[in-house]
């Protein structure tokens, strides 16, 4: 239970506003001092005042006259700013706080006057509800714009990824493609170890070690010595037109799955809200002499 607070309390305490305040959504503040008028932030806002972050100090009872002004709102919007007359009550190290001094309603034969040339308690009160408004308006927007920035994010991270993946792919099949001609001599290779099938696929095996899924990875060495393959049966290049040489191809074959998987995809309909799983095929063909 709130405690309740007694009237002796009240008087001596230093909070002198007379309604809740809030912080308002998007809403500054112009008034002339003698310079280019700027606009200036307000930290909150009630029916019966506003707190103004401001390095002027005016002393207390000093009667200002402001527009405030909805950021962001169209020109012809008629709720788009009000003048206002405030007075000066307060003044702190970022600001002052004023009280509003309104007319109980806008005179309209009147001659313009100080009071008279503002907004009236009426026309302010709905000014602040439109503001209210605004700023509810602005917290529906944020919201149904949230899921589509996460799954912008969603998806960059797996686009990179499988750019990632099919780089590391083509790099391994060069260099187990390097390995197979040049053997011990070639960069990452397995030390004097003769380049075998088994060498060549532990060796992509090792460069593509990075990636998740490496499970799915598949190796396929040929080797053509005119139209003789070894291992017999594989599936390779060509035959060399020249007879001097031997062709070897090196097929690296590699399933990227997203590191991020989205859960309201159908791939049953063939929709997904991120890359689905993709083959990765590259294929290295090295000239080697017989």
């Amino acid at each position: 239970m709130k405690p309740v607070t007694s009237w002796f309390e009240r008087l001596l305490g230093r909070e002198r506003r007379k309604a809740g305040r809030r912080k308002p959504a998007r809403l500054i503040a112009h008034y002339w001092d003698g310079a280019a008028p700027m606009g200036r932030d307000i930290r909150d806002i009630s029916p019966t005042g506003l707190y103004l972050l401001t390095e002027q100090r005016w002393y207390p009872g000093t009667l200002v006259t402001m527009s405030l002004t909805r950021a962001g709102a169209p020109d012809t919007d008629p709720d788009r700013s009000v003048r206002v007359n405030a007075k000066v009550v307060r003044s702190d190290e970022d600001g002052v706080g004023l009280a509003f001094v309104m007319p109980v309603r806008r005179a309209t034969n009147a001659a313009p006057g100080v009071l008279l040339d503002c907004a009236d308690q009426k026309t302010f009160t709905r000014f602040l509800e439109r503001l209210q408004a605004t700023a509810g308006q602005s917290l529906i927007e944020y919201a149904l714009l949230l899921p589509i920035v996460f799954l912008l994010i969603v998806n960059v991270v797996n686009f990179a990824g499988f750019f990632y993946a099919w780089i590391t792919v083509a790099n391994a099949a060069r260099a187990g493609a390097d390995y197979a001609v040049l053997g011990g001599a070639s960069v990452g290779g397995f030390g004097r170890a003769l380049p075998t099938v088994g060498n060549i696929t532990s060796m992509i095996t090792q460069d593509i070690s990075s990636l998740p899924n490496r499970a799915s990875l598949q190796v396929n060495v040929c080797q053509n010595r005119q139209g003789a393959l070894d291992p017999a049966g594989c599936t390779g290049a060509a035959a060399d037109p020249e007879s001097p040489y031997a062709l070897i191809t090196i097929d690296v074959t590699y399933t990227y799955v997203p590191f991020i998987p989205a859960g309201f995809s159908f791939p049953s309909l063939n929709v997904y809200a991120t890359i689905p799983p993709t083959t990765i095929h590259r294929r290295a063909v090295m000239r080697m002499i017989q």
